[in-house]
């Protein structure tokens, strides 16, 4: 049993949201690589199968496991396009981003399918609230810059529409 073959000289693309596989380099290794209209076969020199990728609707490949492989592999991932844009608003409210699809009120944004009650985690914290501290009668401070105020939100990382 071969398994997954090694790939070697595997390069970082910064930025880049998917993996991808050279099909040259897996020819190089002296694999074969068959495409259908619906699937892509990866085999050795005996014919046993060692990758298979099913068609995506974008017309691409994603590799799925073997039967009787237990091993989880992630080959790609795609980030959820409505967070993605939710965090490009500035975590704008999900009931406003649907407004603002329907009306076409901002240049760029997708037709997304926003599902109600759908509240992204770091959101949900961020509107909760505590009880305030009690007000201080006197404050305690002789000298200056002892007592600070400070935003401790941010800077958020989120892409824009360019990828900066």
């Amino acid at each position: 049993d071969h398994g997954l073959p090694k790939l070697e000289n595997v390069l970082l693309v910064k930025g880049l949201t998917a993996n991808l596989i050279s099909i040259s380099e897996l020819c190089d290794q002296g694999l074969k690589v068959n495409f259908t209209q619906s699937e892509c076969l990866v085999t050795d020199d005996n014919g046993e199968i060692l990758m298979k990728g099913a068609r995506s609707k974008d017309n691409c490949y994603l590799w799925v496991s073997r039967e009787g492989d237990n091993s989880s592999t992630c080959l790609i991932a795609k980030e959820d396009e409505v967070k993605l844009w939710h965090q490009r608003l500035g975590h704008l409210n999900l009931r406003s981003m649907k407004k603002a699809i329907t009306e076409e009120a901002i240049r760029g944004l997708p037709k997304l399918k926003i599902e109600e009650g759908n509240i992204y985690g770091e959101c949900q914290i961020g509107k909760q609230t505590k009880t305030s501290h009690q007000k201080l009668q006197h404050l305690a401070t002789a000298k200056v810059l002892e007592l600070l105020h400070m935003d401790l939100m941010g800077p958020m990382q989120v892409e824009s529409l360019r990828g900066k």
